[in-house]
């Protein structure tokens, strides 16, 4: 996998050349004052004479001296400058050829990246949600029978024995297989942490499996590459944390102010970007409009069977996030 290299330490050329320039000029200037000041007859005793004979000698030897040492440290100052911006250059250059190699890389490659990218900032922000959440932000109104399986399949025929359970996700034909539960599908949608994170890489591989939520969360790894391109992760971002109610009158068709808290990414540079991009990237927009309407469908199922704190768990998954800022500079929320 590539890897960005360390910055290039570059050294600007004659260090202190400026200094020993500037005390030589000040040493002639002085010295010239001294000899003018010596050998002229009568020039030291006409400016010194009155008060504006000594402000003019005073400014004589002092002006230049100034003027000399202020030239010094703007040169100084611009040839740091210029140094600093040599090192950037190279570091972008790195940085450029690193996300130009992932473009390239093969699946298995991409999620390895992808964990290493998710591993930038850590998840306190996350943990941190998870223990203040309210237990009364519930909207009231009762939720379907609870079970653990995280039943987000695409619509089924109606039942003809009402006493039927619901079914559990789709899952493609062959052995009978245990539908995956709605802890693992909230640690799907926030991919591994980092790349020995071999539980998370585990409930990846089992999500992937599930055939809805598959496209999910393809398409959720594409838009969080092509973001990555433009130097937005989603632990880098800290938006207002929705309450269940507000998830679930989304999921159930509600659109504008009461749901408008679902846009709660705070970030100007990451929304700027990120609205650029979908103006001006056809793939980029393709790709995210793909995003949404899985999103959607996801949440519209999942919604029906999760309890308020795994709503909240949910919103604070990459992918959700990922959601969350999409969703506000397409408009979703409108």
């Amino acid at each position: 996998m590539p890897k960005i290299a360390p910055p290039i330490a570059l050294k600007p050329e004659n260090p202190g050349a400026e200094l020993r320039i500037s005390i030589a000029l000040s040493l002639v200037w002085v010295l010239a004052c001294g000899l003018y000041l010596a050998f002229v007859p009568g020039a030291f005793s006409s400016l010194t004479h009155d008060l504006v004979g000594l402000v003019f000698l005073l400014i004589g030897v002092v002006f230049p001296l100034v003027l000399i040492w202020t030239v010094s440290y703007v040169t100084r100052s611009i040839r740091s400058i210029r140094t600093e911006a040599t090192v950037l250059r190279h570091s972008m250059e790195q940085v450029k050829s690193v996300l130009e190699n992932r473009s390239n890389a093969d699946s298995s490659q991409l999620e390895q990246q992808l964990a290493q990218i998710s591993a930038l900032t850590q998840q306190t922000e996350a943990r941190l949600a998870r223990m203040t959440h309210v237990d009364g932000a519930s909207t009231g109104d009762p939720l379907p029978t609870r079970t653990d399986t995280a039943a987000l399949a695409v619509p089924q025929p109606a039942l003809q024995d009402q006493n039927q359970s619901a079914l559990p996700l789709q899952t493609p034909e062959g052995p009978e297989r245990v539908p995956i539960s709605i802890a693992e599908f909230i640690k799907a949608l926030n991919f591994p942490d980092n790349a020995d994170d071999r539980e998370g890489f585990r409930v990846l591989r089992r999500a992937f499996e599930e055939r809805q939520l598959g496209k999910l969360l393809r398409a959720s790894q594409d838009v969080l590459t092509l973001l990555s391109q433009d130097g937005i992760y989603m632990d880098d971002l800290n938006p207002d944390k929705p309450l269940p109610g507000v998830w679930r009158k989304f999921a159930q068709g509600e659109r504008g102010l009461a749901v408008s808290a679902l846009g709660g990414i705070r970030d100007r540079s990451a929304l700027t970007l990120a609205k650029t991009r979908l103006k001006n990237d056809p793939i980029f927009r393709d790709a995210t409009h793909h995003f949404l309407r899985q999103f959607d469908l996801i949440l519209v199922e999942f919604e029906q069977s999760a309890e308020d704190g795994e709503l909240l768990d949910m919103g604070e998954t990459r992918t959700a996030r990922a959601f969350m800022l999409l969703g506000r500079v397409a408009g979703s929320f409108d």
